[in-house]
């Protein structure tokens, strides 16, 4: 014999009720506790922890990206550290503003430096700046162009005293570690 259907009890009711309760869950686990916890003022930047969530959200560092890695020119541990920076740098030395972030309005991100290189711009049309990591880790095996070596000194002043073959000598060792695009989210 056929039972009728309870209301309430198709699938989709159970599903808002578990996310009722999933993030009553959530919002109590966030909530301070304790008998004064009406009363107690939150941080001004409270920062949530999101518990798993939260290594999706934070971005790695240099060391993490690439880990240790060889010093075939005794590079000191800051040297070391700015040549790394400058291997996963999403900054253009071609572009006005290298860093997006520094330029005063949207529209100055697109302007590019009248001195800069051609060798600091794409082959394509309208030749773009590339960055500092499509540069030195160029997937098409192209070389690092030489116009890019006094870039890098003028970013990362403490590289100034190295020569264009120690910092070519030391970037092989960084190079050989593969480093995903996706990974850098500025």
């Amino acid at each position: 014999r056929h039972q009728p259907r309870q209301p309430g009890s198709t699938v989709a009711t159970r599903f808002r009720a578990a996310m009722i309760v999933g993030v009553a869950l959530f919002v109590t686990a966030l909530a301070p506790t304790g008998p004064r916890a009406a009363f107690t003022a939150a941080p001004a930047r409270a920062a949530v922890r999101l518990g798993f969530l939260d290594s999706l959200f934070k971005k790695e560092t240099v060391d993490e990206i690439i880990g240790d890695v060889a010093n075939p020119c005794d590079l000191s541990t800051a040297e070391l550290a700015a040549l790394k920076e400058a291997s996963v740098s999403d900054e253009a030395p071609g572009r006005l503003y290298p860093n997006l972030a520094d330029a005063p309005s949207y529209a100055d991100r697109f302007t590019i430096r009248e001195d800069a290189p051609k060798s600091l711009f794409n082959d394509g049309y309208p030749p773009l700046p590339m960055t500092y990591f499509v540069m030195l880790r160029s997937e098409r095996a192209l070389p690092v162009p030489d116009e890019l070596w006094p870039a890098i000194r003028d970013r990362w002043p403490v590289l100034a005293e190295r020569s264009d073959e120690e910092l070519i000598k030391a970037m092989e060792p960084i190079k050989a570690v593969y480093v995903d695009s996706r990974r850098l989210g500025s």
